[in-house]
């Protein structure tokens, strides 16, 4: 779990532009920072496992503080993924 400290503020995701610039507003600033194409698959994972625009941000390093972990288990879906076909193609709803 992560700490807050006067570091740490909850960033509100506003836009990406082409050019991997993220804009974010963070109290009452608005911050761009340029990201990575990596960084920027991280910022697509967190909004989803998120299910909302917040972003952890350090004030000082202006690092995001981002949840990147898969919601699910791919194995677990895959399995699932197949039960659900199995039933299609056997006619079963």
């Amino acid at each position: 779990m992560l700490l807050f400290n006067s570091n740490y503020e909850v960033g509100v995701f506003k836009r990406v532009s082409e050019n991997n610039e993220l804009v974010m507003a963070v109290g009452q600033e608005e911050y761009t920072l340029t990201l990575s194409n990596e960084e920027m698959e991280d910022l697509e994972q967190h909004l989803v496992n998120q299910e909302n625009l917040l972003i952890p941000f350090h004030k000082k390093t202006k690092e995001l503080i981002l949840n990147t972990e898969p919601n699910y288990d791919e194995e677990e879906m895959e399995e699932l993924m197949n039960i659900s076909e199995g039933a299609v193609y056997r006619g079963d709803d």
